[in-house]
């Protein structure tokens, strides 16, 4: 679990330069049209065959011993000093007519588009199992190679059997008007924005959204998502209680105010796109000592002043944004561990049971450093059973682009997301798009799955 340290340093917009991933899995695995394999290339003479999930054919992996799903660009490389290629399926020994000839570069197996672009090659055409494409490459100076790999066709494995395909609402921070201009959000079917507030100092940039970005993003079908952060010093301050210690920003006399400010900034008509609200995200880092409801009598005095605050919050945005729909954001570490004695860990979640069924739906982040596949599921169980789940901001708190890829990589199957969303998750929010723009692999097995399961 993060330390409290860790996160008040993290922020929300990290201008961190990643470095970027050059590496692909090992295995490779096709997501909904986008291929990612890396395999031991077949060579002859220099001459090979490529795949790419891109019809750019960037960026590629050998084709021997890939695993290919969906849509894949199969080329032959490289393109000087050949006059033709001819390419087979499943006929290795070329005994039967070519699938298809290409009498110019680029060679593509599945044929070359007016543009120059790759068409796509239909890999649901053949039967799940090992495969071969053998290209008997035509030099100018009269002579052949051939040139031949195998690899495996997998789609079954990434379908659920006789079900439709899972839908998520997808989103993009880390604020509304800099979400706009993503890639992914021009490219691809993301409708949701979401902007973090981190304090006072905020608002008076974002209340000046209430008459230009807001009311035209809800006129584009835009829904927005907005996450109430707190970042400040942990103090011992008096509540009714008695004594708590935590961060006071949201427990003090000017909160609620500025959430009103919020709430009539964001605001929209009650029938329009709607105003999710993650209020308090990773709060149990708010009180003195993280994640446990009794470890200290003055951390219990946070947390249930912190239920009150949050009731207090969730009225005023009912009453002031009537399409607003406000839940509490856990920090999505919380189900890795139990202390039943000190009400850590899994242990927390009965003390906010109240407040979790007062709330429109759920929300948790994830950003473990080194996966957060489980902490995905477990996560959705566990707050489904509250209401309808919202992944509020995903992203490898160290920026790691392995991370990134593997998670997704599982995460984004019909499989994986048939599971979450009969348990009910509804949304997935990028936090920002630092690993999107640091590879494009990463980019496009992203822009394939939101094309794919987009609600």
């Amino acid at each position: 679990m993060p330390t409290d340290s860790s996160i008040r340093a993290r922020r929300h917009a990290s201008t961190v330069a990643r470095r970027r991933s050059i590496a692909l899995a090992v295995g490779g695995l096709l997501i909904g049209g986008l291929l990612t394999a890396t395999s031991i290339g077949a060579q002859t003479q220099g001459f090979n065959l490529q795949v790419s999930g891109s019809a750019s054919r960037s960026p590629s992996n050998s084709l021997a011993q890939g695993t290919l799903q969906g849509s894949a660009y199969v080329f032959a490389t490289p393109a000087s000093g050949v006059k033709r290629v001819s390419f087979y399926i499943d006929d290795p020994k070329r005994a039967r007519t070519p699938y298809h000839v290409e009498a110019a570069p680029p060679f593509d197996l599945a044929g070359t588009a007016s543009d120059g672009s790759a068409l796509p090659f239909d890999t649901k055409k053949l039967a799940d199992g090992a495969h071969t494409v053998t290209a008997a490459v035509r030099l100018t100076a009269g002579s052949t190679v051939v040139v031949s790999s195998t690899f495996t066709v997998a789609n079954a494995a990434n379908t659920v059997a006789n079900g439709p395909v899972p839908k998520l609402l997808f989103g993009i921070g880390p604020e509304a008007d800099g979400a706009l201009k993503t890639r992914l959000a021009q490219e691809a079917p993301v409708k949701m924005l979401t902007s973090w507030y981190n304090g006072p100092g905020d608002l008076s940039w974002m209340t000046g959204w209430r008459t230009n970005l807001v009311p035209q993003a809800y006129a584009s079908g835009k829904a927005l998502h907005l996450i109430v952060w707190a970042g400040d010093a942990e103090v011992s301050f008096p509540t009714k209680y008695g004594t708590a210690c935590g961060r006071s920003y949201p427990l003090s006399d000017r909160f609620l105010g500025d959430m009103h400010q919020l709430a009539t900034t964001f605001a929209g008509s009650a029938g329009g796109p709607p105003l999710y609200v993650t209020l308090f995200t990773e709060f149990q880092t708010y009180p003195c000592v993280d994640n446990q409801w009794s470890v200290t009598p003055e951390v219990t005095n946070y947390y249930r002043a912190l239920k009150d605050r949050y009731l207090e919050a969730l009225a005023v945005f009912h009453q002031y944004a009537p399409n607003s729909r406000v839940s509490l954001g856990w920090g999505g570490w919380q189900a890795r561990w139990d202390a039943p004695a000190t009400g850590g860990g899994r242990s927390l979640f009965g003390y906010f049971a109240d407040v979790m069924r007062a709330s429109d739906f759920q929300s948790f982040q994830a950003m473990a450093s080194d996966s957060n596949v489980n902490d995905i599921r477990d996560m959705t169980k566990i707050l489904g059973a509250y209401g309808k789940v919202l992944l509020a901001h995903y992203k490898p708190d160290n920026g790691s682009q392995a991370t990134f890829d593997a998670d997704l990589k599982t995460v984004f199957t019909d499989a994986y997301l048939a599971e979450l969303t009969s348990a009910g998750l509804f949304g997935f929010s990028f936090m920002d798009n630092a690993n999107l723009s640091s590879s494009e692999s990463s980019y496009q097995l992203v822009k394939s799955a939101v094309t794919r399961y987009a609600s």
